[in-house]
């Protein structure tokens, strides 16, 4: 990412919320097609939901928010959403 200060107009801001915005669905089609691979491994409905490893997984993800100084709302809503 450029640096904020190398910014010359609001064209090149849009440009990088554009790459970035593009970025981050290329992270999620890369999430999604673990999340499908991974039921390969499980033997039935209960571990394909793994209640305990979602509770972990969000616990850390809202940690990971708040170093970054984001709401720690944000990640959850996002793959709630993502999810349905």
């Amino acid at each position: 990412m450029k640096d904020r200060k190398d910014f010359k107009n609001i064209r090149e801001i849009r440009d990088e919320i554009d790459r970035i915005d593009h970025e981050i669905l290329k992270l999620f089609g890369d999430r999604n097609s673990c999340v499908k691979e991974i039921v390969r491994f499980k033997k039935d409905k209960t571990e394909v939901i793994a209640k305990t490893r979602q509770d972990e997984l969000f616990a850390l993800r809202r940690k990971w928010a708040k170093e970054f100084k984001l709401d720690p709302d944000l990640f959850e809503k996002s793959i709630n959403a993502y999810r349905k």
